[in-house]
């Protein structure tokens, strides 16, 4: 048989890998692990002593997911390959010091004129208990993006934009608008491939970005979903903050950009134990990111509440 042949026997297409699983694949959840990733995304240290935070969870997911996005019997349908959207479910925290055993399947692959959407859904779990479900859309094709007219110089390793840090704690107010302007440099996207895993050189290389029909270098999806999930968990002291994260990624935001991460809570259950938030990543006014959360409030010590004026004066 010849070599061409065996080419076109051994050729695939996403559809292909329907229902295919990936892993179980180990990943331990140490102190340094969460330190570079704090790091990386500019969190609070103090916040995350003892667990990691919800954004970790793409660490978790690129364990098995990058594992797809590098299979070489489908090297030729990644020509273009498109994150489009996440989920993450949280059953508890992310703890320092647990080895999660993550497993992955192609759920579902759906193709539209030669473009495929393939559905990823991983699973983690820690001494047989469910930690955290995921949920992920990927477009991909053996169609290359038509490269970009415009071709933007990139800023120095180090160069950002405004770059907050969500507040310790919000009030949790329906309806209040609170927002954090966030900004990464090229430094910050190697740092992030570096601590999930997620390598895509749309990230760190110029002309591949060029070739994808990118002006440049972007950042990732997943660290603009941590920045949300940064500012949607400062309304809840409780050690897993978010029940469910959920984002669309819509537009690319290049290194050193300025970005608003905004999260405003829409409503708040009658026992005051979960909220839903709707999130945004602006950039240049144009959504970058948009999505929900909801808040989990469980575990957290009520504050005592202090005496009225009126009860102190009865106790004088």
């Amino acid at each position: 048989m010849s070599n061409s042949s065996r080419l076109r026997l051994n050729a695939m297409t996403p559809g292909d890998l329907e229902g295919s699983t990936i892993g179980p694949v180990a990943h331990h959840v140490d102190g340094e692990r969460i330190g570079a990733f704090i790091e990386a995304t500019g969190d609070r240290p103090e916040r995350w002593t003892d667990n990691a935070p919800p954004g970790y969870a793409a660490a978790l997911l690129f364990s098995v997911a990058g594992v797809l996005l590098n299979d070489e019997r489908i090297r030729p349908h990644l020509a273009t390959l498109i994150h489009v959207d996440q989920q993450f479910t949280f059953h508890g925290p992310i703890e320092k010091g647990a080895t999660i055993e993550m497993t992955g399947t192609v759920e579902r692959v759906r193709e539209r004129g030669g473009a495929f959407f393939v559905t990823f859904v991983a699973t983690g779990t820690s001494n047989g208990e469910v930690v955290l479900d995921s949920r992920s859309t990927f477009l991909m094709s053996d169609q290359a993006a038509t490269e970009s007219a415009n071709d933007r110089s990139e800023p120095s390793a180090d160069e950002r934009g405004p770059n907050g840090v969500a507040a310790d704690r919000h009030p949790l107010e329906i309806g209040r608008v609170f927002a954090t302007p966030k900004s990464a440099s090229r430094a910050d996207l190697i740092r992030y491939a570096a601590v999930t895993r997620d390598f895509n050189p749309l990230h760190w290389d110029h002309d591949t970005a060029r070739a994808a029909g990118l002006d440049g270098v972007v950042a990732h999806g997943l660290l603009m979903l941590s920045w949300l999930a940064q500012q949607a968990s400062a309304f809840t002291a409780a050690p897993a903050p978010l029940a469910v994260i959920k984002v669309r990624f819509r537009s690319a935001l290049g290194p050193a950009a300025a970005a608003r991460v905004e999260a405003i809570v829409r409503d708040i259950a009658p026992d005051g134990q979960d909220a839903r938030v709707s999130l945004r990543v602006i950039a240049s006014e144009t959504d970058a990111v948009t999505g929900s959360a909801v808040l989990s409030h469980r575990g957290v010590t009520p504050r005592p509440t202090p005496p009225s004026n009126d009860s102190k004066k009865t106790s004088t």
